[in-house]
């Protein structure tokens, strides 16, 4: 058989085999207090699962209890299959609650931090990611998704850091992304490594972990981004679409809604920010 005609065919074998994933649409499901549904083409992912009815409570803790003020807009029994979690931690019930670990059971894969993936997490393949270090996914269509484990810290006190654990956050990439890469912030306060993610990624959008929590055992410190700070990583970042979390559904979260659009406002990145109401669902491009 002549030369070019094997090459030809070696081609088509080749576009075959890889997918060009160029029909992977994102579409977003807000579901209270840090948790989302991400789809992406044919992958259904949650972030950091809270399930739990309204009301449910625990101590992590002296001076650390957890009170949840809101129930959950889908139950976990109707979520539907899942493929992955991304869990920017395990250590905290309103990251991951008795409900949300049922989910972790069920899911495909959980991708967590090294620390929390050697918590002995339900589920079948649990994967903690230092920082920077990448996984892929792919569905039973062959679709690729990339998953990269970005930098996050816990707290706005270096002191305190050891004691409230280790964070991540998550950048996904896929092909057919035009405006960048998608990002999901974790529990984490502003940290100077945002700057890096900026110069390593082009992010065109993002859930941001804000709300600036708050329990008296960590005195006046953040343990996640206020609404300047997030401000300021959508600025920083260039996101064009921001979808806030970690705002509402808990009492220890100290800035709502209507602190995060004026500091959105104020740093001229208001045009940025989504604010979806519980269980409602935003196409998004990137």
């Amino acid at each position: 058989m002549p030369t070019q005609i094997l090459d030809e065919l070696a081609a088509l074998d080749s576009m075959a085999a890889k997918p060009t994933n160029l029909s992977m649409p994102l579409r977003l499901t807000y579901l209270g207090g840090p948790t989302y549904l991400i789809e992406i083409g044919s992958f259904r992912i949650v972030t950091d699962p809270g399930f739990d009815p309204q009301g449910t409570e625990r101590s992590e803790g002296p001076g650390h209890l957890l009170t949840k003020t809101m129930a959950p807009p889908i139950p976990v029994d109707k979520i539907g299959p899942v493929d992955a979690v991304l869990l920017s931690h395990a250590q905290h019930l309103d990251n991951l609650d008795n409900e949300g670990r049922r989910l972790l059971a069920k899911a495909g894969t959980t991708i967590t931090t090294p620390a929390s993936a050697a918590m002995g997490l339900p589920g079948k393949n649990v994967q903690g990611l230092a920082t920077w270090q990448s996984t892929e996914l792919t569905s039973a269509s062959g679709e690729r998704l990339k998953v990269t484990a970005t930098p996050a810290v816990h707290t706005s006190n270096p002191a305190l850091r050891e004691a409230v654990g280790e964070v991540t956050g998550f950048m996904l990439e896929w092909q057919g992304q035009t405006d960048g890469a998608f990002y999901v912030s974790g529990d984490t306060v502003w940290i100077d490594e945002i700057l890096e993610i900026g110069k390593r990624f082009h992010v065109a959008a993002g859930i941001l972990h804000l709300g600036a929590a708050n329990v008296p055992a960590v005195g006046e410190n953040y343990l996640t981004m206020s609404s300047a700070e997030g401000a300021r990583v959508a600025k920083t970042l260039g996101m064009k679409s921001v979808y806030p979390a970690h705002f509402e559904g808990w009492r220890h979260f100290t800035q709502g809604s209507w602190s995060i659009v004026r500091e959105f406002e104020k740093a001229g990145v208001a045009g940025s920010l989504v604010l979806l109401r519980p269980g409602e669902a935003r196409n998004v491009t990137v």
